[in-house]
């Protein structure tokens, strides 16, 4: 693949001699979410056929599984990776793309892409901590409202343990599918659409 020139200042010297994507640079290729998910196949699997990568990418694009992907789909995948998003990633020297035998391989800094990749995930990452206290606090406060219960410290006396625990029960239930909502729910609501 040739390497075409872009405005993006795309060397970051290092002291070992080897150069890489400035930040800026790789931060203009990682804004693209089809160069996101072929490096992030590529540091699982460092080299794979561009028409396997094609699939995998499909995959996740159509969440489904590779087998499901229509050919239509891989071959748009496989037009935008072999025409647009594999030679900028090559240019930039964090893929090799070899013609012979059509295999895409990972060149650049796993550890450094990595680094990248990870900036993205944070919120992803926080989703599930914000509902673990969500589930943290409503155990919490049913316990402290049925050991107040037990010990005569609350005043619904005309609420039995059992409403208690029919209470805290529907709570629990209420919060689990709010969180597999929040968490699923767009995946879901597609799968039952279709």
């Amino acid at each position: 693949m040739s390497r075409a020139k872009t405005g993006i200042d795309t060397a970051d010297p290092r002291e070992d001699g080897a150069s890489h994507p400035s930040r800026e640079a790789m931060f203009d290729l990682l804004g693209n979410a089809r160069r996101r998910r072929v490096l992030r196949h590529l540091l699982n699997d460092s080299a794979v056929t561009l028409t396997n990568l094609s699939g995998r990418i499909a995959a996740w694009e159509n969440d489904t599984t590779v087998h499901e992907v229509s050919s239509r789909e891989r071959k748009q995948v496989y037009s935008s990776l072999y025409q647009t998003h594999l030679p900028r990633l090559s240019e930039h020297g964090l893929v090799e793309y070899h013609t012979d035998d059509r295999v895409v391989e990972l060149t650049g800094d796993p550890d450094r892409l990595r680094s990248f990749l990870d900036v993205g995930d944070t919120e992803q990452r926080s989703c599930p901590r914000k509902w673990s206290r969500y589930f943290l606090w409503t155990a919490v406060v049913g316990s402290a409202v049925i050991a107040g219960h037990w010990l005569g410290t609350t005043p619904a006396d005309s609420i039995t343990t059992e409403s208690l625990y029919g209470l805290l029960t529907v709570a629990f239930m209420m919060l689990s599918v709010s969180f597999v909502m929040a968490v699923e729910g767009e995946k879901l609501l597609r799968k039952i659409g279709q």
